[in-house]
């Protein structure tokens, strides 16, 4: 569960060998060869934390729900939550949230009851993403000789 709600600094020049079903498996089926670790922060994302997926309908998707019910949606994260705060010393909980579908009546009700809950816990903090970006940054530094983006430094 690591990335699911921790930052980490992103790899690049991962490698695997694309599936190709025509093909016996064992031509195909290797573990992924892990690239080098940049100085780019990653803050995890999770479709289970995105509103859109679950009370979006869009046509023409097969994956589209678009009708779940909100109070399902709502006990999910807070079931989510409730794992990470049990189980990690500090954690990041990033939700997504769309204007589109959190600016519906029965999904800001949802929103302001999960907000409220949250905050009923101790040492809960809301920042943005930059913020966290930077405390990671200050607690793990990037490995020797990491790629960084442009602009940035070890130091930094």
């Amino acid at each position: 569960m690591y990335y699911s709600c921790q930052a980490y600094y992103i790899r690049d020049e991962d490698y695997w060998t694309k599936i190709d079903y025509k093909l016996d498996a064992r031509s195909w089926m290797k573990p992924l060869r892990k690239g080098k670790e940049t100085g780019l922060v990653q803050i995890p994302a999770s479709w289970y934390l995105d509103d859109l997926p679950p009370m979006m309908f869009i046509k023409s998707s097969p994956n589209s729900h678009g009708w779940v019910n909100s109070r399902d949606v709502e006990q999910l994260w807070k079931d989510m939550f409730t794992y990470f705060y049990r189980e990690e010393e500090e954690f990041i909980f990033p939700l997504t949230i769309h204007p589109d579908v959190s600016g519906r009546p029965h999904v800001i009700l949802m929103l302001e009851r999960f907000i409220d809950w949250v905050n009923t816990h101790d040492n809960v903090h809301w920042v943005p993403m930059e913020e966290m970006a930077k405390e990671f940054r200050a607690r793990v530094k990037p490995a020797e000789g990491a790629k960084m983006p442009r602009g940035f430094t070890t130091d930094a």
